[in-house]
């Protein structure tokens, strides 16, 4: 039986790798290697290992909402967990179109480690509402301070800029309203039973029941905001040093080739823009739109020869080598769950 686990723990962690190398490929399929190595020979990399460590703070912040989050709604985990859950969110959050696939695989990794749905989910609802204003708190930032060179580009770019705005505003309110609503999610889950109960009638009672409990449980949770709004403006505050240190890596490419003049908070709101811009757009990772927004917004603060190797770098330190890191992570991860849990249960 040990050796049928251990076969089944190969085989799936062959296809998680194999589905990890395809994305990688899509990804990078745009990207010459040869131009990245031309502009690493350019930059001075202790200004690079600084913009890494940025992307670390970045991780550890998100860890720490999680963590306050899940502790706030009566299920507390320890760091390391919700550090986890926080580079699962980065992976799937950067391979799936709109950011689509972060949420769900956070909420299925803490249910495997034993956190009921209820409090998982606003754990996360509470950190995505922080981390979406800090998002629209920094493009503000660098929209007032860049408003004269952003109106020069054109109304394509207001617009992207607005568009991005709104519809990150109006996601956070249909969700706070759904989850908060007292009737909003009964009614939807009574409208899905419907089907259901023709569909699937032996199990669409045991549904019924079991989305009646966790409405329960999501009603109890939800109190808690009430009485805890200090916590909640730790986690904001939390999410602008998180976007903070992710929209800084440009800055600090910026001092790796010995360019002067621009300052950090700058910078940092110039990258608040073009992120809150290609955020919403279903693309994975926003990869395409990012890199030709880049181009478009830095050419006053990278000189023309540098913009290329300035956009490279950037997306790799801030993108691509932690994607890679997290993908092989989990992949680690995943082959160790799929060849030593199972055996477990045999013992």
């Amino acid at each position: 039986m040990n050796k049928l686990h251990w076969k089944k723990g190969i085989a799936c962690g062959g296809l998680f790798l194999a589905l990890l190398g395809l994305t990688f490929y899509i990804l990078l399929s745009d990207q010459d290697p040869g131009k990245l190595w031309t502009a690493l020979g350019q930059a001075e990399w202790s200004w690079l290992a600084v913009g890494a460590a940025c992307m670390m703070l970045f991780f550890c912040c998100e860890a720490k909402n999680i963590q306050t989050g899940l502790g706030l709604f009566g299920s507390p985990a320890p760091y390391a967990s919700c550090f986890l859950y926080a580079i699962t969110g980065f992976f799937f959050s950067s391979v799936t179109p709109s950011a689509s696939g972060g949420q769900p695989m956070q909420l299925y990794a803490m249910y495997r480690d034993g956190h009921a749905p209820a409090p998982g989910a606003l754990a996360l609802l509470t950190d995505f509402f922080s981390f979406q204003l800090a998002a629209v708190f920094w493009a503000s930032v660098g929209f007032f301070l860049h408003h004269a060179q952003l109106l020069r580009l054109g109304n394509g770019v207001w617009l992207c800029f607005a568009f991005g705005a709104v519809l990150n505003l109006l996601v956070v309110v249909a969700l706070c309203g759904a989850v908060f609503s007292p009737r909003a999610l009964p009614t939807l889950w009574g409208w899905l039973m419907r089907p259901a109960r023709c569909l699937f009638p032996q199990r669409a009672e045991g549904w019924r029941r079991w989305g009646e409990k966790q409405w329960k449980d999501l009603r109890q949770c939800t109190r808690c905001c009430r009485t805890h709004k200090r916590q909640l403006g730790k986690m904001f505050l939390t999410s602008l040093v998180q976007l903070a240190a992710y929209h800084s890596v440009p800055f600090w490419v910026y001092l790796a080739f010995g360019l002067q003049g621009q300052s950090f908070w700058a910078m940092v709101g110039l990258q608040g823009v073009l992120f809150l811009s290609v955020s919403s757009l279903p693309l994975p990772g926003a990869v395409g739109l990012t890199e030709g927004g880049f181009l478009l917004l830095y050419q006053t603060i990278f000189p023309g020869a540098l913009l290329p190797s300035a956009m490279l770098l950037s997306r790799t330190v801030s993108f691509y080598f932690f994607l890679l890191l997290s993908g092989l992570f989990l992949a680690f991860r995943f082959l160790r769950l799929a060849w030593r849990h199972p055996a477990a249960k045999t013992t």
